[in-house]
């Protein structure tokens, strides 16, 4: 898969493109760091997701074009 890259480590949110899922999978931090499991920013994620409908915009198309939620791991194409 190819890996995007997004300005300043992920904090130049793609407005534009509110449904670009590889801004939740490879760009934001807080996505990111969760799934490498940074305490803080899986308590951020579960506050984001808990408030606001399973997620951002990034992790809903994320989840319509992986098939995961945003607090999950790709599963391994084998």
């Amino acid at each position: 898969m190819n890996k995007r890259r997004y300005g300043w480590k992920g904090l130049k949110i793609p407005l534009g493109y509110l449904n670009d899922p590889d801004y939740c999978e490879f760009g934001c931090p807080i996505c990111t760091s969760a799934r490498k499991g940074n305490r803080l920013a899986r308590f951020l994620q579960k506050f984001e997701m808990l408030f606001s409908s399973n997620g951002c915009w990034w992790g809903r198309a994320r989840e319509k074009k992986y098939g995961v939620k945003p607090d999950q791991s790709l599963p391994d194409d084998k």
